[in-house]
């Protein structure tokens, strides 16, 4: 797969652990917790640009503006 940014095909596929936030410019989303999410990174190890994929559960929760919390 070649890069989106600079045409390389100099990639890596990385494990990735990511906490997405909501934005906090709404007041509803104040105190929404964060989504805990684990994709596959892809990373141009020319230039340094980088894509993920999100799994369709994770997607569903930032769709809807909810999360799950680690503790239960």
């Amino acid at each position: 797969m070649q890069c989106p940014s600079c045409g390389s095909r100099n990639q890596g596929e990385f494990s990735t652990e990511m906490n997405l936030h909501f934005s906090f410019r709404r007041l509803d989303n104040l105190h929404s917790p964060a989504v805990l999410i684990f994709p596959k990174m892809f990373v141009c190890l020319d230039c340094g640009f980088a894509r993920c994929s999100i799994a369709e559960p994770e997607l569903q929760q930032l769709r809807g503006g909810t999360a799950w919390s680690a503790a239960g």
